[in-house]
């Protein structure tokens, strides 16, 4: 009776002091991950790596993880061998974080002249009512110093309804400012890739008669809000696509965008698969396209699709870019959903523009480099803006 207890408890342990269904979920999860790469990175030599190599170095590890988080560590770790940008993979409690309604004291943050400083205020939301302005150096969160935008987003997030405490450098001197955090409109969110996902729009009339718009992503449910603007700004002499801190999405949304852009179909984007090249990126003009001179603004956070609009625009010289280099992390990838409910994404092409220039690791680089200076910023002046509307009145 002893013996056979023993087997039986022997049976359900396959890793000492492990459950055996703890096992078997995280080498399906392994393999998941690891089979999808090996069938379509858009690499087959795979930036060098040994794949095969790496699953016997890593099965092991991730067969002995115990927990989501050593599982994944190791997996991540595994899919760091192939250095680049769009290949990762994240938890069940983390794809929950990632798609739950966010919420934001409505602050953007960069770093100028050294300084984690405050660049963009978001309408309607506390940090505008509280009298926050750009130009403002965020020096601490909830009495914690930072110094980064990491740093700072870490702290930022909380529950809405919440109060965070943010000290400031303003143009006087420091002070802290309790702001209630709060939650996205309805509107903000909607589906992509099966997965909720949320973005700010923006549109407006600057300086009379420029159109501008902005968004945070590119996501399905802003089509008809980008569509309708542009549409309304079609007599402008000038329009201004904003893309700074927009880290990409759906590439139909720009392709989308750039259809009312043209006035015959362009080549913008070339995708190098595993085994052959596709020229999906193509515009097909609608029947009014907006022909008028047009800036895209970028940063350092512009990233992936963003990244492929703006070097197509730029190359095919329809658009002049003003900014500062864009984050050079743009590959086209696919979301696979993981086992455990945690999520894979990889990257299944390269792109390149028509002329052979790749945007991974080397970014867009603007036909006007503007840096942010804090002294516009308290003024109340966006210089990279204003640098665009400038062009745009054949002003430099």
């Amino acid at each position: 009776m002893i013996i056979l207890l023993a087997l039986i408890a022997a049976s359900a342990v396959s890793v000492i002091g492990q459950p055996a269904r703890r096992t078997t979920m995280n080498m399906k999860v392994f393999e998941t991950v690891w089979s999808t790469v090996n069938k379509e990175f858009y690499d087959p030599n795979f930036n060098g790596v040994d794949w095969k190599a790496a699953h016997e170095k890593y099965a092991p590890l991730a067969r002995a993880a115990a927990s989501d988080d050593e599982l994944y560590k190791t997996i991540m770790e595994m899919l760091g061998l192939l250095k680049v940008s769009h290949v990762e993979a994240g938890p069940a409690s983390a794809v929950k974080t990632v798609t739950s309604k966010p919420s934001t004291v409505g602050i953007g943050l960069r770093m100028v002249e050294g300084k984690l400083t405050i660049t963009r205020i978001v309408p309607r939301f506390p940090a505008e009512h509280a009298g926050v302005r750009t130009g403002f150096i965020v020096t601490a969160i909830d009495g914690k110093t930072v110094a980064s935008i990491d740093e700072a987003k870490k702290l930022l997030a909380g529950e809405a309804g919440s109060t965070v405490r943010i000290t400031f450098l303003d143009n006087i001197g420091e002070r802290e400012i309790a702001l209630e955090r709060q939650s996205l409109a309805p509107k903000d969110g909607g589906k992509m890739a099966g997965l909720n996902f949320y973005a700010l729009f923006d549109s407006k009339i600057v300086e009379g008669d420029i159109g501008y718009i902005s968004f945070t992503s590119f996501v399905p449910f802003l089509n008809e809000q980008i569509h309708s603007a542009m549409t309304s700004m079609k007599n402008a002499p000038g329009m201004v696509l904003d893309l700074r801190g927009n880290g990409g999405g759906d590439d139909n949304v720009a392709l989308g965008i750039a259809n009312r852009l043209f006035a015959k179909q362009t080549l913008l984007m070339v995708t190098r698969r595993r085994t052959y090249e596709d020229n999906y990126y193509k515009t097909k003009p609608v029947k009014y396209p907006y022909l008028g001179k047009l800036v895209v603004l970028i940063d350092e956070f512009s990233g992936s699709a963003t990244e492929q609009l703006a070097a197509g625009l730029q190359e095919s010289g329809r658009a002049y870019v003003i900014g500062t280099k864009s984050a050079g992390e743009d590959l086209d990838a696919n979301i696979k959903m993981l086992p455990d409910g945690g999520m894979l994404v990889y990257a299944y092409g390269l792109p390149h523009t028509p002329k052979g220039f790749i945007i991974e690791g080397r970014g867009v680089i603007p036909d006007q480099v503007v840096e942010l200076k804090r002294a516009d910023l308290l003024a109340g002046h966006d210089t990279q803006l204003d640098a665009a509307i400038a062009y745009l009145r054949g002003r430099n």
